[in-house]
């Protein structure tokens, strides 16, 4: 399993990563390249990266099942 795999399957499963974490979880030297290259994989499965700030000021990022908006009818 490469890392790009684990990172994407701790993602999907409703939990979020800062760089230290996903560091010292994964060993992911840069989360942003990363998230970057795993981005067309969770849009495949449903789902949009999701960036926060974690309470010491660090970049967290997520991810969120996209919701399909209700379209109108004319």
């Amino acid at each position: 399993m490469t890392k790009q795999d684990k990172v994407l399957n701790y993602l999907t499963r409703g939990k979020t990563l800062s760089q230290d974490s996903a560091y010292s979880m994964f060993e992911v030297g840069n989360l942003r390249a990363t998230i970057s290259d795993i981005k067309p994989a969770l849009k495949k499965s449903g789902f949009t990266v999701v960036r926060s700030t974690g309470r010491q000021g660090e970049t967290r990022y997520g991810a969120s099942k996209t919701r399909r908006r209700a379209t109108s009818r004319r």
